[in-house]
């Protein structure tokens, strides 16, 4: 369900006073790309291919995804900084992909200066999944498994290094009271691939990622990040009912420009995307692949970035986990 929140209904004036006339004379006539850091087949391609059919039925312009896979995403962030100002090309990026100028030195972009908040997308929490073939059904029996497995099975698999999805395997493991080992995969597909032939025995990524393939019966989620349990997957449970409070996190998606982008255009395209978010057939589908929609202005979501990044910063700073090159 859509989140009409009073900050919703207060966004900036400049958003709702562009008519969906006004944006479409405002907005490029040529294509629109969105440009994604993951790619084809994971959890953030399949949303952004939701997001982009709606998208086009909206402004009647074509409207592709590009993917740039990399580590954590970054590409995206990268390609953005030098994209044409004209809008017509918007990045689709995750929480996991900006909390990488926090941990990595060489970090090609900052989130806060070198791209443009256009509107949050939505809220998801990170899954913890293991391989069927190892037999266990719980958090509790993994520990159990765990405590008595080989160094070679305390490893769990990722799609995004030095992010908060790599993370949470990490924080799992120690309260479990094991250390584990992240194994990074490029992209949600060959992960997959492996934990359901037991070539990894566990893995974290979002729980969009991990959804459809857990439905599947490919691999089993253990435990979600959260402190709710999905209306999508009311079978599994959350770190918070396990007595994990500590380990709750939860991510985001947004919507993001060049940060040249003019604000005719910035406020043109806050109002198309979040109309398109709010659609009730696109809500129903990204819901379905684990994404609760939020939407909000560019300025808001800027100031939740900001927010964000004092608070993951602490949080590394009690993993005691610094910058690398």
């Amino acid at each position: 369900m859509v989140r009409l929140s009073r900050r919703t209904i207060l966004a900036a004036p400049a958003v709702f006073a562009a008519s969906a006339a006004h944006a479409q004379g405002v907005l490029p006539a040529r294509g629109v790309r969105i440009v994604i850091g993951y790619p084809v087949g994971g959890g953030t391609d399949e949303m952004a291919r939701v997001i982009a059919g709606a998208l086009q039925r909206r402004i009647s312009r074509p409207v592709t995804i590009e993917n740039r896979p990399g580590a954590a995403g970054a590409a995206v962030g990268e390609f953005l900084k030098k994209a044409p100002t004209d809008g017509s090309v918007l990045g689709f990026i995750p929480t996991a992909t900006l909390i990488g100028r926090l941990t990595t030195k060489s970090f090609p972009f900052d989130p806060q200066i070198d791209i443009m908040p256009l509107t949050l997308a939505g809220t998801y929490t990170t899954g913890f999944a293991v391989s069927r073939k190892i037999n266990v059904s719980s958090l509790a029996d993994y520990g159990k498994w765990l405590r008595a497995a080989g160094p070679e099975d305390a490893r769990f698999g990722t799609t995004s290094l030095q992010s908060f999805t790599h993370y949470f395997g990490l924080m799992i493991g120690k309260a479990l009271g094991r250390e584990l080992e992240a194994v990074y995969f490029k992209g949600a597909s060959p992960l997959v691939a492996d934990l359901e032939q037991g070539k990894v025995p566990a893995a974290t990524s979002g729980l969009t990622s991990l959804l459809q393939h857990h439905r599947g019966s490919r691999l089993r989620i253990l435990v979600s990040s959260g402190s709710q349990r999905s209306k999508m997957a009311p079978d599994i449970p959350t770190v918070v009912e396990l007595g994990y409070a500590a380990l709750e996190l939860h991510n985001w998606y947004a919507f993001f420009g060049p940060s040249g982008l003019s604000p005719e255009v910035a406020a043109a395209w806050e109002h198309e995307l979040r109309a398109t978010l709010e659609a009730r057939e696109t809500t129903e589908s990204l819901t379905q692949l684990g994404l609760d929609v939020e939407t909000s202005s560019g300025e808001q979501c800027a100031k939740r970035l900001a927010a964000d990044m004092v608070r993951w910063q602490t949080i590394l700073d009690t993993l005691g986990i610094k910058a690398t090159n």
